[in-house]
């Protein structure tokens, strides 16, 4: 690419599209929400303020590789492969949204955390680009993820190496990892803000549109990695939230784990402020360049988080802080300012309704084959009053919970989600039944109520149907792995 010096000439027909991601960000933890205690988040509220929130929005598989693989295939983990429901298996080469938006004249990219391959299955992610590439990406700057960097390498190990940082960075996030013998801590992370992980992914993102030169449209998604664990925020952002000033979690009474869930808590918005002065940074450039106008920028997130609630912390349950997540859209002059929308969202909503902003023609199957998926654009712009009747997720993290006296809480479960009511199937038909307005935080279990098994036997209905109805496409033939690094004769690498 070629330093672009007339930013007039990146104005077309077709909007850019940003795509800004974030990992493990719940729906209510936002400054605009008032639900997050002292936690503001400037650049997200003026997205929302200039754009309009989906404020019930849910993840299809609240982990991280089956929500990533449904933003760009438009499918549920369960229609790809079953071990990708357990976040641990590739992803299978199938049509793809950035495919679709190339073959529309789009120049697609990457920067950030994609997660399309199992923890396990690679050594070096740049030994992995052309798998990326063929799924429809004209360039790519992979990051691994925190704790997989502390084995793995990517873009962002390279750059910590080259900083003279990597072993320093490898024995802090080992210390913190109780799969490698650590345990989790709240200390700041050893890297400043600018080499952390999201710092770097900022810092890419802005090189990358800094030298784009406008030839197309462009489709960019930033993904950050906060405020996934492990909890180390950098300097000068740790510290920013106190404990006290965190909600307290939902259905904990003993004093000790209430203190450690807001202490959880705190880390958690210190994340987050980070990753809104990187958005802050973004939409700041464009302002500047004069591209606010016609770019589509949407902001959301792959899972919830439960940090604490009914006693549960992480992903992969099946309330709502952990399977709902955030969506902003901002498109001027095309979306409503300020608005927010209450109907229900999935995730394979999100390909489909990219699509259509960038004028893919035809039905949306001709793009992404079998897709459940519908795009959400006249819902937003008011020119359908409704979208969904109900949501549709499932989970099986790593393969708990199957045995017969696994505890209710489980994280193998299937779920059908209505405004007003969550109907969960757990293993071994065990279920769940909640009143969403009258018990917001899912406390109260109404599945024995004979009062409700009418309703319950619906929606039970409408769970299984959902699950018949998800359709395999065949795969397509992997991509050629070919490793895109040369290495010298000496056998060092040639960097």
């Amino acid at each position: 690419m070629h330093l672009a010096h007339d930013r007039s000439a990146c104005v077309s027909s077709k909007p850019n599209i940003l795509l800004i991601t974030d990992d493990q960000h719940r729906f209510d933890f936002f400054g605009h929400t008032g639900l997050a205690g002292s936690l503001q988040t400037p650049a997200m509220d003026r997205l929302a303020k200039q754009g309009t929130v989906l404020s019930q929005t849910f993840s299809n598989c609240p982990v991280c590789m089956p929500t990533r693989f449904s933003w760009y295939h438009g499918l549920y983990a369960s229609q790809a492969a079953y071990g990708l429901v357990r976040n641990n298996h590739d992803w299978p080469m199938l049509p793809s949204m950035p495919q679709a938006l190339q073959q529309n004249g789009y120049h697609t990219a990457v920067i950030g955390k994609v997660h399309a391959h199992g923890g396990l299955n690679f050594i070096d992610l740049r030994d992995e680009q052309d798998k990326l590439l063929a799924r429809g990406f004209d360039q790519a700057i992979e990051v691994c993820g925190k704790s997989l960097a502390s084995w793995r390498d990517c873009h962002w190990t390279q750059h910590l190496q080259k900083r003279g940082l990597l072993n320093a960075y490898r024995r802090d996030i080992t210390r913190r990892n109780p799969q490698l013998g650590g345990k989790e801590r709240y200390e700041p992370s050893c890297l400043n803000a600018e080499d952390y992980i999201d710092g770097f992914i900022g810092n890419q993102a802005l090189d990358w549109l800094n030298v784009y030169d406008c030839d197309k449209p462009f489709f960019l998604h930033v993904s950050f990695c906060a405020p996934h664990f492990p909890l180390d925020p950098p300097m000068p952002y740790f510290g920013r939230h106190q404990p006290d000033d965190m909600p307290r979690p939902i259905g904990v009474d003993d004093p000790q784990r209430i203190r450690q869930f807001q202490e959880h808590r705190a880390k958690h918005a210190d994340m987050i402020t980070l990753v809104d002065d990187q958005i802050a940074r973004l939409l700041d450039w464009l302002d500047q360049h004069g591209l606010a106008s016609n770019t589509v920028v949407i902001f959301g997130s792959d899972h919830g988080d439960m940090i604490g609630d009914l006693g549960l912390d992480h992903k992969g349950w099946a309330y709502d802080p952990s399977c709902r997540t955030p969506i902003i859209i901002r498109w001027p002059g095309h979306v409503p300012a300020g608005e927010q929308r209450d109907g229900m969202v999935e995730a394979v909503d999100l390909p489909c309704t990219l699509l259509e902003m960038a004028g893919c023609n035809g039905p949306i199957d001709r793009w992404l084959p079998q897709t459940p998926g519908r795009s959400f654009l006249p819902y937003i712009t008011g020119q359908k009053s409704d979208h969904r009747d109900w949501a549709y997720a499932e989970c099986e993290l790593q393969g708990r919970d199957l045995a017969q006296d696994a505890p209710m809480d489980s994280q193998s479960w299937r779920m059908c989600c209505e405004r007003d009511w969550k109907y969960v199937l757990h293993a071994h038909d065990r279920e769940q039944f909640f009143d969403r307005q009258a018990d917001p935080h899912e406390q109260h279990n109404l599945a024995a109520d004979p009062t409700h098994a009418q309703r319950i036997s619906r929606m039970r209905r409408q769970l299984i149907q959902s699950m018949s109805f998800c359709v395999a496409p065949n795969t397509m033939p992997q991509a050629p792995r070919r490793p895109i690094r040369e290495t010298a004769k000496t056998g060092h690498e040639d960097d």
